[in-house]
């Protein structure tokens, strides 16, 4: 195993911006991860896990050493007539991983398809799309504590799962490196396609075929959904959706409908789910330039970044968050977590 010193980063984060880590490895065993831990030790440098990198934004000078973990595959650990649990290694290529296990004949992860970056990053921003969350088939979380070196599971329960949140982005937060999770699916399919606009598409396909829509065919109309909405990072470099979906108070979105009759909106146990994109595009924001950084022509949630730095893309979502809150009252979170 290498380490490499003033490492570049650009090619590493799909915002594509400048960034060098002070250093940087991978590691794909534990072997590797315990020399990299020792390293890190005898130099007094923080450890700074990186995933695909399309959920960072990154700093110019990232200081301490970058670890990325990038052993693929899964195992099969157990099945029954219902159901099927795999082991996938921490750093699998999420969308691949989605469709490997349609192909196989095992459902669940549909409505996830397209979704860019690991598996190992999963758990961490519960990823989810279309009404599923990841956390609906995760069973167990396995990683390695940074500051002891030991190994840990943790049960989906004790992953503290909510919208867009774990326990890995709090008590856990730079504190362990997630190596596997297991996720348990559906041997028999139960595709969920009540969100807009999955249910839109169904309810057509229903009129003119009045078949049932299986979970392969879902997850293409996922990958065609996200490709019309969502540029290739690699054509114009962004990190997917920027801002949560914010979950308001009843009394104020009751507020927000009375002056905006038209508000998309989502019941949940909290309160009301409104979409950030909406909000944004309401205000006239999409395809609008701040900076070196550019709301979407198309998806007024997706930054896309035209030459600027990670803090150029910072001051474009502060400057956009400044703006829905003082035009609705709402508060906006950036899923992208900063990467110094």
């Amino acid at each position: 195993m290498k380490f490499y010193g003033a490492y570049d980063l650009k090619k590493l984060n799909t915002l594509a911006v400048d960034a060098q880590a002070e250093y940087f490895c991978q590691v794909q065993s534990p072997e590797d991860i315990q020399e990299a831990l020792l390293f890190a030790k005898n130099k007094a440098l923080p450890i700074k896990i990186l995933g695909g990198g399309s959920n960072v934004v990154m700093a110019e000078q990232v200081s301490g050493l970058v670890m990325q973990h990038v052993a693929t595959g899964f195992e099969v650990l157990e099945q029954d007539d219902q159901t099927i649990t795999i082991k996938v290694q921490a750093g699998q290529n999420w969308h691949e991983l989605v469709m490997n296990t349609l192909s196989l004949g095992f459902s669940g992860l549909e409505n996830l398809a397209y979704i860019p970056g690991c598996v190992g990053a999963a758990p961490v921003q519960n990823i989810g799309a279309y009404g599923v969350e990841a956390k609906d088939f995760i069973r167990t979380v396995h990683g390695v504590n940074l500051q002891t070196g030991d190994g840990f599971s943790l049960s989906n329960e004790q992953c503290d799962f909510a919208y867009r949140e774990s326990i890995f982005k709090h008590e856990l937060e730079s504190k362990v490196l997630i190596t596997s999770v297991e996720f348990v699916l559906n041997k028999q399919e139960h595709v969920m396609v009540k969100y807009a606009p999955l249910n839109t598409m169904a309810q057509e396909y229903f009129d003119k075929e009045s078949k049932q829509v299986s979970a392969s065919m879902l997850a293409q109309w996922v990958i065609d959904v996200r490709k019309s909405k969502l540029p290739e990072p690699n054509e114009l470099p962004n990190a997917g959706s920027f801002f949560k979906n914010p979950v308001i108070e009843l009394g104020l979105f009751k507020e927000l409908e009375a002056k905006f009759p038209n508000i998309p909106s989502y019941a949940q146990p909290s309160g009301v789910k409104i979409p950030a994109g909406w909000l944004i595009d309401q205000l006239g924001l999409k395809g609008r330039n701040f900076g070196p950084v550019k709301v979407h022509d198309k998806q007024a949630l997706v930054l896309v970044n035209q030459g600027g730095r990670g803090e150029d893309v910072i001051a474009a979502a502060t400057e956009i968050k400044q703006k829905v809150l003082a035009h609705y009252g709402v508060e906006l979170e950036q899923e992208p977590r900063l990467f110094v």
